[in-house]
């Protein structure tokens, strides 16, 4: 209980502000059996009044299924946790001039608090009249009963509803632990590559120390790249310090400097674009390989063909995206 025996309102309604199937027709029930054009199964928190229960509630407020707290005797009920019966609202001062209550027309008022296993207030269940009405003993039996039966309904509801939002939470982290953990694998997977290229840069360096000829080179980096990277082709690109010209040698134990193809490094040729801005690039689909590479040729070996615009083929307009 709260302040002068009290209870204090819940900071947040136990159910949402829409419709709910089981209230309605609570709230249908209860409006047959009195006869009364409006009923409503109400949850009142600090917030403000929901509705998952209603009856004849006019479409403006159907639709929101909410308002504001000021004024409703719900709130009195909520409070109390004591029923209450009221002939006409209009003859009651602090309720007479609430704006709802005159939107809606409202007159006769009764209403019965729904509930929790140990009797504190979960909401409210009322039924309203648009003139004037006594209110028999009969009459307030049935909110009774009604009110009782809704408290058992709200608990079960409001219980499927929070395991329902466990089982979604559980999910949630159980996707997001997923995430964390192929991003992990992706970067671990992404650190043992950049130390294999660190490595293969190393070998190569040393390797190339050797080497006297442009031939050499070629042999030396074919020897120490193929094979560890899987590749079917390896193709060297070399491009002096302020010239636009990028010679790709095909790299193999025949390679020699007649094998030379020639780009311009502003080109879209992935071997261009590697060398114009200095970083790996990849060629991420079969697709695509297959459009740079037909029959596993390589630019630097196969006859000139429609492909990249470079100085060895002829100038089309690359696929977007590439």
């Amino acid at each position: 209980m709260g302040t002068d025996d009290e209870y204090e309102l819940p900071t947040w309604a136990a159910l949402p502000a829409q419709p709910h199937e089981e209230f309605d027709a609570l709230a249908r029930t209860l409006a047959e059996r009195l006869s009364v054009p409006m009923t409503f199964v109400v949850l009142v928190s600090k917030g403000g009044q929901v509705f998952p229960g209603a009856y004849g509630l006019p479409a403006r407020w159907d639709d929101r299924r909410s308002m504001p707290l000021s004024g409703s005797p719900s709130q009195q009920i909520a409070r109390t946790g004591r029923s209450m019966a009221i002939r006409d609202i209009r003859e009651v001062p602090v309720l007479r001039d609430t704006p709802i209550l005159r939107e809606l027309k409202v007159a006769a008022y009764a209403g019965a608090v729904v509930p929790d296993p140990l009797g504190r207030p979960l909401g409210v269940l009322c039924a309203i009249d648009v003139r004037p009405r006594d209110w028999s003993a009969d009459d307030l039996a049935v909110v009774d009963a009604l009110a009782a039966q809704c408290g058992q309904q709200l608990q079960r509801t409001a219980l499927e509803l929070a395991e329902r939002e466990s089982r979604a939470a559980c999910e949630r982290a159980a996707t997001a632990a997923q995430q964390a953990a192929r991003a992990a694998q992706a970067a671990f997977e992404e650190a043992e590559a950049e130390a294999d290229r660190a490595r293969l840069v190393a070998r190569l360096g040393t390797a190339l120390l050797a080497s006297e000829t442009l031939g050499d080179v070629l042999r030396t980096v074919d020897r120490l790249v193929r094979s560890p990277l899987g590749a079917i082709a390896v193709v060297l690109g070399l491009a002096e310090a302020g010239s636009a010209l990028l010679q790709a040698y095909p790299t193999g134990p025949s390679s020699g400097p007649g094998g030379c193809r020639e780009l311009n490094v502003e080109d879209s040729h992935p071997l261009a674009v590697a060398v114009r801005e200095r970083r790996l690039v990849t060629v991420p689909t079969r697709v695509e390989a297959d459009w740079l590479f037909p029959g596993g040729a390589c630019p630097a070996t196969r006859p000139p063909s429609p492909c990249w615009p470079c100085r060895c083929c002829s100038a089309s307009t690359p696929p977007r995206g590439r």
